[in-house]
């Protein structure tokens, strides 16, 4: 859903042409879901050595456990921890290693900015809330022009389930920082696995993962992060976070392959590093020709009507004339079975007259099947917007028609009521 290639840095850039960035996590919160994951002081030099050493290109340093149920502390407290660290690492922080700031406060990224600023590190704001927990921390980020992780948030931090809901959110957010005179192209998107609300389970994040093509309508690099989460811990029936390594491993190399430019882990280590260049070497890459100053792409087709409406904005289509040519940018092949040959060209001439198509037995196209009492199978072909017209032509006619035409719409119910990530994509079909 084309190409991605941001660059946040004078000559650092994350996207499709650049190797899959890991974010190493450094947590100073006691409070962490993840207890095996908190540094202690006498243990930041080595952890961030080791880190760099296995690959991680980005140092995510927190100290503010996110987790729903975890006990809240002061911005005060959060500060104290972010500055011990930061006077221990000033002296040994690479110049080359990008220094992220996992806060929800304006008066935390500022002082990490600043330390930034002072010590000539590039740094970057990770704000899973979107904003919305300090409203001052979208001026911050004006500000300082920096570059700016969000996580999709209405409300509160991950308060978004489904795939529209995360896009709808993402959308607004980034909308927000466009109205302020901000580069969104230094906008890093995180879809926001986990459970951040308890209406949220699991499958919510199974299809985030199987999703990640979706969140490229924003043409901004998409950040992942999933390390020992408790969707890996209801998979596998397990509560101990230490006992998840393995099935973190088998969702990071889904997460790259399916799209993911940045992995944010607790664990870099050498099997994160191979799970990573393996997915890669799999994962498709982008086609594009060059011609003089031209340049063109092939992009896979869209699956979700809202992203293919935001990828339309995204080049500065009318959002009237996006949301009427989104419907004709999702295809689908649908087969019916044991359809006679009369319904089998009324069906054809009806998509084809709606520019879709059908393909059925070489007997439906020549006279013979009026010889027998045979039945067929039909695979049509079209998109959202020539199915929704061919069930509502349909209904009402003979040749059983009216039947196929409900048979159509319930199978697309189906589909959406069985993967969550089309959970709006046919809304409406019933009206």
């Amino acid at each position: 859903m084309g190409i991605i290639n941001n660059e946040l840095f004078p000559g650092y850039s994350i996207g499709d042409f650049n190797p899959v960035r890991i974010m190493g996590v450094i947590n100073l919160s006691p409070e962490s879901f993840h207890k095996n994951s908190f540094v202690p002081n006498d243990s930041l030099i080595e952890k961030l050595k080791n880190f760099i050493k296995n690959g991680a290109s980005i140092i995510d340093i927190g100290a503010r456990s996110t987790a729903p149920w975890s006990d809240v502390i002061s911005v005060e407290e959060e500060k104290k921890r972010i500055l011990n660290a930061l006077n221990l690492l000033s002296k040994h922080f690479p110049k080359d290693i990008i220094l992220s700031f996992d806060t929800q406060y304006a008066e935390i990224a500022k002082l990490g900015l600043e330390f930034a600023k002072k010590n000539e590190i590039r740094s970057i704001i990770n704000d899973i809330s979107s904003f919305k927990t300090d409203p001052k921390m979208i001026d911050i980020i004006c500000e300082y022009g920096c570059p700016i992780v969000l996580m999709a948030t209405e409300n509160k931090p991950g308060d978004r389930k489904s795939i529209d809901e995360i896009l709808k959110a993402l959308h607004a957010t980034i909308t927000q920082l466009r109205d302020k005179g901000y580069d969104t192209s230094k906008v890093i998107v995180d879809p926001g696995i986990g459970k951040w609300i308890s209406e949220k389970t699991y499958e919510y994040d199974l299809a985030i993962l199987d999703s990640i093509e979706s969140f490229r309508c924003f043409r901004n690099p998409i950040l992942i992060g999933l390390s020992r989460k408790s969707f890996i811990g209801s998979i596998l029936d397990e509560s101990d976070t230490d006992k998840r390594e393995i099935g973190s491993l088998a969702a990071t190399s889904i997460a790259v392959y399916n799209g993911a430019h940045i992995i944010r882990t607790h664990d870099v280590d050498q099997k994160v590093k191979q799970t990573i260049k393996v997915a890669t070497s799999i994962r498709k890459k982008p086609i594009i020709s060059k011609a003089d100053s031209h340049i063109c792409e092939i992009i896979d087709p869209f699956t979700n009507p809202l992203g293919a409406d935001y990828f339309l904005r995204s080049y500065g289509v009318f959002p009237g004339g996006s949301k009427i040519m989104n419907q004709k940018m999702i295809n689908k092949l649908i087969v019916l079975h044991n359809i006679t040959a009369p319904a089998a060209l009324i069906l054809k001439q009806e998509l084809l007259s709606r520019g879709g198509d059908a393909a059925t037995h070489s007997q439906v196209i020549s006279t013979e099947w009026k010889k027998t009492e045979e039945i067929f199978d039909v695979v049509l072909i079209g998109t959202i917007g020539q199915f929704k017209s061919l069930i509502k032509k349909l209904k009402g006619q003979h040749l059983k028609l009216d039947i196929i035409a409900s048979l159509i719409e319930n199978t697309l119910k189906k589909e959406k009521e069985a993967k969550i990530r089309y959970s709006k994509t046919f809304e409406g079909y019933s009206k």
